[in-house]
């Protein structure tokens, strides 16, 4: 993964000091958004797939899941689309099938995923691992919960298992945080229902991708999980973006010096003319 060692800095100088953090989670503003406004993804859309269990499934250009169980589209879960908009295939780990936990393992360590997250409940689980080390787990009790109550109900009929969320949900690393394998689990005491597989090797840069997507929803470091707001991100640059507020002053000289420094390069780059 190419690192950006400006971004780690103005990372490093902004973040608060008692944060030391691996993700920054955020949930998408629509409440019908089944898919990452993220540029530069892969998607993995599972529609291509025979329904039942599934092993070695390669996700081309990007890597390959070790095992999944494939549905049709019911009350709990198959994202909406304009081919199939009464809802699409979807992952399930538990719900009575053999199939518990699925693992996405990535052919170059990334440092943004996103996936539509639907009816959500306490014992879904998900797992970043960097090799051997553990960057981040949590539980949709502790990213959904928070939610407005408008992302309640499969956004195809709101009235459809109210009591359980759905939402996009955006997991971004700083720049010093990528990850190379993702883990889905559930105990089989529910389901662990999801669609739109979203994936980029590059961090979130500011300068590039402009505003963070989504509404900040937690930032998780290990097995902690902090639930924050856009004001508790404020002076971050996590809250940055071209057009934005201007941020603080340390802030606009990182950014002043990473654009001197990309005109520079791009200027040494160039052919010479005779």
């Amino acid at each position: 993964m190419k690192k950006n060692p400006l971004l780690f800095l103005t990372l490093s100088l902004l973040l608060p000091a008692s944060a030391s953090a691996a993700l920054v989670i955020t949930y998408a503003e629509k409440p019908d958004a089944v898919n990452s406004t993220l540029v530069g993804t892969d998607v993995f859309s599972f529609d291509s797939l025979k329904t039942g269990a599934q092993s070695n499934v390669v996700w081309k250009g990007v890597g390959a899941f070790d095992q999944l169980f494939i549905k049709t589209a019911d009350i709990y879960g198959g994202a909406p689309s304009d081919r199939s908009p009464r809802g699409s295939l979807y992952s399930l780990q538990g719900a009575g099938t053999k199939v518990l936990s699925s693992t996405l393992t990535l052919d170059e360590a990334s440092s943004y995923f996103g996936l539509w997250w639907s009816a959500g409940d306490a014992h879904n689980m998900l797992r970043f691992y960097n090799k051997d080390a553990l960057v981040a787990q949590f539980t949709t009790a502790s990213l959904l919960a928070p939610l407005p109550g408008e992302y309640d109900g499969n956004p195809i009929n709101r009235s459809l298992n109210r009591g359980e969320p759905y939402a996009f949900i955006n997991f971004f690393g700083d720049a010093e945080t990528s990850w190379d394998r993702i883990v889905l689990t559930n105990n089989g005491s529910s389901g662990f229902e999801s669609d739109n597989y979203t994936t980029r090797v590059e961090a979130w840069d500011p300068i590039v991708d402009g505003a963070l997507p989504g509404v900040p929803v937690a930032i998780v470091s290990g097995k902690d999980t902090k639930l924050v707001t856009k004001d508790d991100l404020k002076g971050t640059l996590w809250a940055a973006a071209p057009a934005a507020p201007l941020p603080p002053l340390p802030l606009l000289v990182v950014f002043g010096a990473f654009a001197l420094a990309r005109s520079r390069f791009a200027m040494a780059r160039a052919p010479q003319q005779a």
